[in-house]
């Protein structure tokens, strides 16, 4: 993902935590998995040390807010479907 100049200089981005998932779910057109969504919209999922760890689960908690505001929105859909190693609960775009 990238950023306008203005927003460099600004020091922030105008793009929403869940303007970006919603873009990324519409743009592939299927139903993903919160780890998948994470990984789609650029964060860093794997787990080298405490400190990526820390910033992993502060990552999920965003991830997950901006997911159940989507829903209660309208805007994303969730399912739970059983996969061979258990259930797993799947998200994607009206």
């Amino acid at each position: 993902m990238s950023i306008s100049n203005d927003e460099w200089k600004a020091g922030r981005t105008s793009v929403t935590i869940e303007e970006r998932i919603l873009t990324f779910l519409k743009q592939n057109d299927k139903a993903f998995t919160f780890l998948g969504i994470m990984k789609g919209i650029g964060y860093n999922t794997n787990v080298r040390d405490i400190e990526t760890l820390f910033h992993g689960v502060i990552d999920g908690f965003t991830v997950i807010n901006a997911l159940d505001k989507l829903i209660k929105e309208g805007k994303v859909t969730s399912r739970v479907i059983q996969q061979p190693e258990g259930q797993e609960t799947f998200y994607k775009a009206f």
